[in-house]
């Protein structure tokens, strides 16, 4: 009795660690850094860090739409970078900042468009097809500037990545209210609940009445609609529009969405759980920079991370699931 009494402590505290364990390791990061590194706990660095956690966010926020329906966007980072393109050269033309913008997010709308349909209604694999338009993107990108960033835009414009309000980076609000928005859908609509539904079981989603097709198209949408607001704020942040500059975030944004679904709700993608993802990944990479850690170590220690996460997910699930 006593021995099953044990077990059942143990996988109970198992399966705690594995819910909850992503965010101990959250804590105890900040602690230590905080302790060690003063120039981590310092306000310059923690404004950093907000704008950081901002535009990684944005885009691993859409990453989780299309992950939440098992599907993949690799696209997401190449969207960024044309979309900074695309906004930079409306800019220069003396169009105006709010057409710049409209601009911008008609091209994620767009990308995420075409690869809703040729993954949910055509039928293509979502790895191949959004690994095609990705190299499609970037080439796009690198052909309308020649492979030269886009300089000279106006100082209005700015405000977007660099500006804040009393203190606060208005990209970080901006990734706040987006994040909320996109929870929201997901937890008290309809188009949520069924996007949800088709993550777990798409054959059966579509027996039911699910509009299984419309749904996944959807995902992509959001996907890309995020990622070109993330590449609005990269192109602002850089008053610079860079046909590159958004591919180098497509890894910690999948990274990001994984160790989410490591957390509390175990192998389930959700917002709140990638925002954890984006914390553990920024606040890790902004310690190891102020230790003066080579940037290959630090990629090295984000694998790592991502790789304890998904082995820490998926045995938590097991445990949950009684197996």
């Amino acid at each position: 009795m006593q021995i099953k009494g044990d077990k059942i402590a143990r996988r109970e505290a198992l399966v705690f660690l594995g819910k909850y364990g992503t965010i101990m390791w959250l804590l105890v990061m900040i602690a230590v850094f905080s302790i060690l590194l003063p120039g981590f706990r310092s306000a310059n660095n923690v404004v950093n860090l907000l704008g950081q956690i901002a535009i990684l966010s944005i885009m691993a926020a859409g990453m989780t739409c299309c992950l939440k329906m098992g599907d993949f966007d690799l696209s997401i980072g190449a969207t960024a970078a044309i979309t900074g393109v695309v906004v930079a050269k409306v800019l220069v033309s003396n169009a105006g900042i709010p057409l710049a913008v409209l601009s911008g997010l008609g091209t994620g709308l767009l990308i995420g468009l075409i690869n809703g349909f040729f993954v949910a209604y055509v039928g293509l694999p979502p790895f191949v097809c959004t690994l095609a338009t990705m190299s499609i993107i970037l080439g796009a990108g690198l052909s309308i500037t020649k492979g030269i960033a886009i300089w000279n835009l106006p100082e209005a414009f700015e405000f977007i990545g660099r500006g804040d309000l009393y203190g606060i980076p208005v990209r970080f609000i901006l990734m706040i209210c987006l994040l909320a928005i996109i929870w929201f859908i997901h937890a008290y609509t309809p188009t949520g609940r069924r996007m949800e539904a088709i993550g777990g079981n798409a054959v059966a989603s579509r027996l039911s009445g699910i509009r299984v097709e419309w749904h996944r198209l959807l995902g992509y949408i959001f996907s890309g609609v995020c990622a070109a607001v993330a590449g609005i704020v990269l192109t602002s942040s850089s008053m610079s529009g860079n046909p590159t500059q958004g591919a180098l975030y497509l890894l910690d944004a999948f990274g990001a969405a994984f160790i989410g679904a490591a957390t509390v709700r175990i192998g389930q993608f959700h917002i709140w759980g990638t925002l954890i993802g984006v914390l553990i990944v920024v606040v890790a990479v902004n310690g190891l920079v102020i230790l003066m850690v080579p940037g290959y170590f630090t990629d090295m220690i984000k694998g790592l991370i991502l790789l304890l996460a998904i082995l820490l997910s998926g045995v938590s699930g097991k445990l949950v699931a009684g197996k």
